[in-house]
């Protein structure tokens, strides 16, 4: 286990925006997470008018998702890309113990074969959909049972707020469909470094330490200029009129806060909470 049991821990990722005597919150959000922040974000949620998200987290969606990460009339496999020694890394690493067989492969003259679950989990999944799914399985495995977005999302519609969503369920997928193999592909060979990549975030995360949370660990393959600073410009676009109206919480991943606070600030608006200053610089 990466962690202990996972408790309710107080919300550091978040920033007040202004202008005009209109304020609202900004929080960057983790999609998975070892700890709750399910009584913060509460307290956040109860006087606002609207709260805004990325996109839908809907069940519905969500199966849209993953109905568009399968591609069962092509033979690849994600393994194909993969040596036998970090597929057999990653099998150990993601099934229950205790394993009873110590090689996972056989040989039949043309390719390895893989007699493991994960095999049989990724079966006709797209590169972008076999790394999330093999991921999210490691992180749940070591207790990253949460998701901030998720909570938030739970608690607007609990609380009967006005939910606002950034982007559509289309351009998300197609966020996903552009994500770069080879980036996957090098991410997954580098398994032996995610317990401690795992650890640094969460450290990073509870403090609210931008800079360290961007510095820390391997490059992830969702970390690129095409998915962040892009999309950037897109969220402030859509969410400029809900910040004029004041009392809005907005929801983004935390890799984003960093451009949105430039383009807020480029707008007149003030905003304070945990330094971005190191980040700027660094971004």
């Amino acid at each position: 286990m990466l962690f202990g049991r996972s408790d309710q821990k107080e919300l550091k990722m978040i920033w007040q925006i202004e202008k005009n005597h209109k304020r609202s919150l900004l929080v960057g959000t983790a999609h998975f997470f070892p700890y709750s922040f399910k009584n913060s974000l509460g307290r956040y949620l109860q006087d606002a008018r609207t709260a805004i998200f990325e996109g839908p987290l809907d069940k519905d969606n969500m199966a849209r998702v993953l109905n568009r990460g399968f591609d069962r009339s092509s033979n690849y496999h994600i393994f194909d890309d993969l040596d036998r020694n970090t597929i057999q890394r990653i099998t150990r690493a993601i099934t229950p113990r205790p394993r009873d067989k110590e090689n996972f492969l056989i040989f039949d003259l043309r390719k390895f074969t893989i007699e493991n679950p994960i095999h049989e989990m990724v079966q006709g999944m797209k590169p972008w959909l076999a790394f999330f799914t093999i991921w999210s399985a490691y992180l749940q495995k070591n207790g990253w049972k949460y998701s901030v977005d998720l909570e938030g999302y739970t608690l607007a519609g609990q609380l009967n707020k006005e939910i606002i969503l950034l982007e559509t369920i289309e351009e998300q997928i197609n966020v996903l469909e552009a994500l770069s193999r080879d980036r996957i592909i090098d991410f997954l060979k580098q398994i032996d470094q995610w317990p401690q990549l795992a650890r640094g975030y969460a450290a990073s995360y509870l403090a609210g330490d931008l800079e360290k949370l961007r510095s820390s660990g391997l490059q992830f393959p969702s970390r690129h200029p095409s998915v962040i600073d892009r999309r950037d410009h897109i969220f402030y676009d859509r969410m400029d009129r809900y910040l004029h109206q004041g009392d809005a919480v907005v929801f983004v991943g935390a890799p984003h806060v960093s451009g949105l606070r430039k383009l807020l600030q480029a707008d007149g608006y003030q905003i304070t909470g945990p330094s971005l200053a190191a980040a700027d610089r660094a971004h």
